[in-house]
């Protein structure tokens, strides 16, 4: 590795699969898991292999790949990412009205659902912490360890310090009642189930992208950086699958809670996963750009309007569907709801490109 010189500074074709990948698993999880029937969810293949490539190979790859993209972006100065962080924060909770009050109060006065008073809908569903919120906190941190020009041992440092914090908190959260009270609180640990995406539970996945991108920007041999890697992780990940399986370690699908308040064992497990991920679809990019090349890359570009754009067809659709679906149901509505958020994200960023010129 060149520890001057940025070798690697383009963009990287490994890093848009993963993120062109990670944007189609988490529409197809999410489509089973708020309209499929307990067959699709629990019993079909096509259920089990769904929310395992919406688990890993989704959520935390995008964390992953905030961190990594921190290193590659030339706008990442301290003032530009407090701005950003604070406009993911305020843009997270606004979203949260259209894409979860809403339709929530409006099926809870149709009778769709258990009714509650209003306020509850709106505390329930307005203060749920999910990807933008956390990305704006993040965008916080590396605001703060840019301006200290933070080297990769500080941020290892920090990385172990808060995962041995969260490992240390979050049993105590059930126990702590005023906890569930402060909403904002929830931003930063597992206080209730609204909050999928707390800052101690998902930052180790940044922090590792941003020293995995430091580090892959002066690789003078990419494909010797992704051997190692490969090596390396996959031999992490043997371990812990065994160790799993004969001494219990938890593997964050037991359940929803355990997948979105995991500990640092998790966190190292998921992070192993990742770079075998990235590394595995480093080797496989020559077949996989005459496969779906343009499909990825475009997904990739189009990570945050898809994800906005998705949810917002979702809200809709809960206001329409009322039961259930079955298996084909569902990977009809699958398969609408992506084409149509992928086609509506490109026309959104066409016209935008247009006003602005």
């Amino acid at each position: 590795m060149n520890k001057e010189i940025n070798l690697n500074n383009s963009r990287q074709y490994e890093l848009d699969a993963a993120r062109g990948l990670a944007v189609i698993f988490m529409v197809l999880v999410h489509i089973v898991l708020e309209f499929g029937d307990r067959y699709t969810q629990e019993q079909s293949l096509y259920g089990y292999i769904v929310q395992f490539l919406g688990g890993i190979p989704a959520a935390p790859v995008f964390m992953f790949l905030l961190g990594v993209g921190i290193v590659y972006s030339k706008r990442s100065t301290p003032f530009l990412l407090l701005k950003r962080g604070l406009i993911l924060i305020a843009a997270g909770y606004v979203f949260n009205l259209f894409r979860l009050v809403l339709p929530t109060w409006i099926n809870s006065v149709r009778g769709w659902e258990e009714y509650t008073d209003s306020f509850t809908v709106f505390y329930e569903n307005f203060f749920v912490v999910d990807i933008l919120q956390f990305s704006g906190i993040a965008m916080l941190f590396f605001a703060c360890f840019h301006r200290l020009q933070a080297s990769n041992r500080e941020y290892l440092l920090v990385l172990s310090l808060l995962m041995i914090a969260n490992l240390a908190l979050l049993p105590y959260i059930p126990y702590i009642e005023t906890a569930a009270n402060l909403p904002f609180l929830s931003m930063l640990i597992g206080t209730s189930d609204f909050s999928y995406f707390p800052f101690l539970t998902w930052i180790p996945y940044p922090i590792a992208g941003y020293v995995f991108g430091t580090f892959l920007i002066r690789a003078a041999n990419k494909s010797v950086y992704y051997k190692r890697l490969l090596a390396v992780s996959s031999a992490i990940i043997v371990i812990y699958m065994l160790l799993a399986v004969y001494a219990g370690l938890p593997s964050g699908y037991e359940s929803e809670q355990a997948y979105y308040h995991h500990t640092l064992s998790v966190n190292l497990f998921y992070i192993a996963f990742i770079l075998s991920w990235i590394s595995c679809l480093y080797f496989i990019s020559k077949p996989l750009r005459l496969v779906a090349g343009k499909l990825l890359e475009s997904a990739s570009a189009l990570t945050t309007e898809i994800y906005v754009i998705h949810f917002l067809l979702i809200g809709i659709c809960m206001l329409l569907i009322y039961q259930p679906l079955g298996l084909g149901a569902t990977i009809l509505l699958t398969v609408i709801t992506y084409c149509c958020s992928h086609i509506m994200a490109h026309a959104f960023i066409k016209f935008r490109s247009r006003k602005k010129g």
